[in-house]
């Protein structure tokens, strides 16, 4: 199972961010967004640290950090490019989904979701096996749920085809192996936005209480036909049983579901991945399979 990347444009203008902002064009750094301060003559730069969650190959990045409002787009264009511990250029080349840069900026951003990152003089890459990239963990986790999401659009297309379906609820939440909750926002964005969907986040229990799932009555029963009409929720969550095992290596354990309405849904059990001691995953199993 491949790796990919996805490219599609959706604007989901929600949040409130605090980051960098814009510079004059002619310094060599990305242009100055519409709205967004000049900074100060002679003024330091601020240094946000972030994770590549996809974009790397195009070098049209998305970007995050730790908080949820913490999610950036920036494209690399000119923009110097460094490794982490040299004063060398290397190259926008380098740069991978997965990897922690730091970006050097002004200090504020353009107030959008994702923020549009200005002023952006340099950006420090730290590949695996580095002080802040070390090895021995989930590399390009966020690519790997990617595309479990992405298969699962993909299986049983009627639960999500265009017809009446406006938005797309991503629930990571639960989702193992130590998302931030900027990569589990970043993740959700770039899939919806993939398939041009309004993104819809919460539990299957916070869209029932919002409204987006209805209830409605069967007929000479006390049962309930649970149903979004005009959605589908995407959620990972972890595979049980696997709690006491070690492995030399990291394995991480997961369930993937998409669901549309109690006798419509579709999710991968007991998924595992695998990754080296240093390098990314190249692939995940399912145990099984089931739809309903």
């Amino acid at each position: 199972m491949k790796k990919f990347r996805l490219s599609a444009v959706c604007a989901l203008c929600l949040c409130l961010l605090a980051a960098c902002a814009a510079s004059p064009a002619d310094s060599g750094s990305s242009p100055q967004p519409a709205g967004a301060p000049a900074p100060a003559e002679g003024e330091a730069p601020a240094v946000l640290t972030l994770r590549v969650v996809d974009g790397a190959e195009e070098g049209d990045l998305l970007l995050a950090g730790e908080g949820a409002g913490e999610v950036y787009t920036l494209p690399v264009g000119e923009i110097p490019v460094r490794l982490g511990g040299g004063t060398e250029e290397a190259g926008a080349g380098v740069l991978e989904d997965g990897m922690v840069v730091d970006v050097a900026c002004s200090g504020t951003v353009l107030e959008t979701f994702p923020a549009q990152l200005g002023a952006v003089s340099s950006i420090t890459a730290w590949p695996q096996g580095t002080e802040k990239n070390p090895g021995g963990a989930y590399y390009d986790l966020c690519g790997l749920y990617l595309q479990v999401l992405e298969d699962l659009w993909a299986v049983d297309p009627g639960l999500n085809s265009d017809d009446g379906l406006t938005s797309i609820g991503v629930d990571l939440s639960r989702a193992p192996g130590g998302l931030t909750e900027g990569e589990k926002a970043a993740v959700a964005w770039r899939f919806a936005e993939s398939h041009g969907k309004a993104l819809v986040t919460g539990a299957y229990e916070e869209l029932l209480e919002q409204g987006y799932i209805t209830a409605e009555p069967l007929e000479g029963s006390d049962a309930k036909f649970m149903h979004w009409e005009d959605g589908v929720l995407f959620s990972i969550t972890p595979a049980d049983g696997h709690e006491d095992e070690a492995y030399s290596l990291p394995v991480l354990f997961f369930n993937a579901e998409k669901w549309r309405s109690s006798l419509g849904a579709y999710g991968f059990s007991d998924c595992s991945a695998l990754w080296p001691e240093l390098g990314t995953w190249t692939g995940y199993t399912a145990g099984s399979e089931y739809i309903s």
